[in-house]
Formats: C-alpha cells, sequence, structure tokens
C-alpha cells in the first residue's frame, strides 16, 4: 500500500518555501510516495473566532471556509510536511490562521502518531524562532517529530538531500511501536490530558474511547523508565494544582 504526504505551505510566493516543498515531493515520488502541496493562500482560511463551547468541548469547529477540506486531506494522510516562510521572526500569518483553526485536533488528537517534517526558509534571520514554533504546534497535534529543513540567503541554492528526508521516510514506513519521543513530546502528552479531564464534552469521551488516560502516550512505543516516572510526577504536581 502506498503511502501519502501531504505537504502544507504557508508562503504566497511559490519561491524558497515552494520549492524545498516540491523538491521532498520529488524524493517522495522516487521511493513510491504520494506527494501534494497544498498551498494555503490559494485557499479561504478564516481567523479562529475563539468560541470554546464548540472547538474545547465538542473538539469540532464551526466556521466555514476551506479548512475543513484541508483537515479532511491531512487525516487521510500518512505523514505530514509543514512549510512556511520567516515573517517577523514566525510563520506566516497565513500559516498561523491555519494554525489556529486546528486547534480541536490540541484536545481531540485525531492525527496522533503521524511523523512531521518541518520546513523553515529565510533571507536572514529568524529560523530558530519559527521553528521553535513549529515544533511546539507538531508536538500538539501528537505528531512524530521527523526532522526540519531550513534554507537562508546563504544556502538557498542547495537542493534537498536525501539525509534530510531519510528520517521523515523512516518514521513512515516503521511501526509506530519503534518511535521514541522525546520527554518533551511524553509530558505535553500528560498535560493534554489534565487540560481534557478538566472540563466535560467530546473531547473527553475521545479520550475516554482511545484509553489514553491510563497511558504514558498515545501509543505504546519506546519510552524509558526514567521519561515515564518523570512525566508520571508532572501530571501529578499539575493535576494537584488544577484541583
Amino acid at each position: 500500500m502506498n503511502k501519502k504526504v501531504l505537504m502544507i505551505n504557508g508562503s504566497f510566493r511559490k519561491k524558497k518555501t515552494y520549492n524545498v516543498l516540491q523538491q521532498i515531493a520529488e524524493k517522495m515520488k522516487e521511493r513510491d510516495i504520494e506527494a501534494e502541496i497544498i498551498n494555503l493562500f490559494d485557499h479561504d482560511i478564516k481567523d479562529c473566532t475563539g468560541c470554546n463551547e464548540i472547538c474545547t468541548k465538542q473538539g469540532r469547529c464551526n466556521v466555514e471556509d476551506d479548512m475543513p477540506a484541508i483537515m479532511q486531506k491531512i487525516l487521510e494522510s500518512d505523514g505530514l510536511v509543514l512549510g512556511s516562510p520567516v515573517h517577523l521572526g514566525n510563520v506566516s500569518s497565513k500559516f498561523l490562521a491555519f494554525a489556529d483553526r486546528t486547534n480541536a485536533w490540541h484536545h481531540k488528537p485525531e492525527i496522533a502518531g503521524k511523523p512531521i517534517l518541518l520546513v523553515v526558509a529565510t533571507e536572514i534571520t529568524g529560523i530558530k524562532e519559527t521553528l521553535r514554533f513549529l515544533k511546539q504546534f507538531a508536538i500538539g497535534l501528537g505528531g512524530q517529530k521527523a526532522g526540519t529543513i531550513t534554507r537562508n540567503g546563504a544556502n538557498d541554492h542547495m537542493p534537498v538531500q536525501l539525509a534530510e528526508v531519510a528520517s521523515f521516510i523512516s518514521l513512515l514506513l516503521t511501526d509506530k511501536k519503534q518511535y521514541k519521543p522525546t520527554m518533551t513530546e511524553v509530558i505535553s502528552f500528560q498535560l493534554q490530558k489534565i487540560l481534557v479531564n478538566s472540563s466535560d464534552g467530546d473531547a473527553k469521551k475521545f479520550w475516554e474511547e482511545k484509553t489514553w488516560n491510563d497511558k504514558y502516550y498515545y501509543y505504546d512505543c519506546k519510552i524509558n523508565i526514567f521519561k515515564k516516572l518523570y512525566s508520571l510526577f508532572i501530571y501529578k504536581i499539575v493535576s494537584g494544582i488544577m484541583k
């Protein structure tokens, strides 16, 4: 069965970021992995309205635009590539709007376990700050950390190398049980568990149906005993504070 990768382009101009995504798509196709690029600026993506009663409790969004179709494509994919240029030390406004509108998935992580590769392109500075946002965003979705690719004015002429996508490809083709989440990922899971269980609604039921309340992470994988014990310690401390 062929794997499918969805690539999100947060750049208005189809230049640096888009060119990197195109090259990644070629690397995927060389390995019989289907790749599709979605250019966010070609779609109607409205701003998040902060409707907590719908989003955080019911785990869905009632804003009408192209986001439901995009999110459905994400659900149907086996892996994600998230790309953005640097705008004032962060992702583009369009990418930020896209990220905001996936908020329901931070309460009901329906794509937990998908490998996520991050791409940032800039002329000079801002890569570190932009990657920080993207990494936190990917962790909130429950995605597997699958590497980063960055380009700036000094190296934007360099073609994408196989080594830069090797981890992403490996995770696409490997059973999730082989994944080794970082301490940050494991703790983030525990904190999300606390937030969901502190309120009523579909999100809480979703976690109960997944039996995540009794786990150290979304799925069985390679978590050493130190990470398990420390994340459990954080869970007990924070849950005690929120009571």
